[in-house]
């Protein structure tokens, strides 16, 4: 039967020295953990939301082989959003970068803290955009 682990010991996992010399090997600068991992809503059926930031956008093919290396081990399902990705909802990258928590690094979040506030500059600068499209949505 395979291990359950608590939402410490996933944490404690995705931390851990033997995961961040998996992620070494791809062109990634830092993974977060976000959803219910890091509330209180997370329960034995929940799956494990992670996003990856890389200097460019990451190859689906490397998005899959993480996605069945930490679905291994951890035994859960595991969803991972690319941050750069072109077709990835503004909205949710903000969420993602606003309720998310770093992880992995492998620059002190200096890539991080770019792509935040590249990606906070362009919210502001369609902010007006954003809401208009929001209560178009909403009537």
């Amino acid at each position: 039967m395979s291990t359950l682990y608590s939402k410490e010991e996933i944490i404690n996992l995705l931390s851990s020295k033997d995961v961040s010399e998996i992620l070494s090997k791809y062109p990634l600068t830092s993974m977060l953990i976000f959803g219910s991992i890091i509330t209180d809503e997370f329960t034995e059926e929940s799956d494990v939301d992670l996003a990856l930031i890389g200097d460019t956008s990451i190859k689906l093919d490397n998005i899959l082989d993480l996605e069945i290396f930490f679905e291994n081990l951890l035994n859960r399902e595991i969803d991972i959003l690319d941050l750069r990705s072109t077709n990835l909802d503004l909205f949710v990258k903000i969420n993602v970068l606003n309720n998310g928590e770093v992880i992995y690094s492998t620059d002190n979040n200096k890539n991080f803290n770019i792509f935040y506030d590249e990606t906070d500059r362009i919210y502001k600068e369609n902010e007006n955009f954003i809401y208009f499209r929001k209560v178009d949505v909403l009537s």
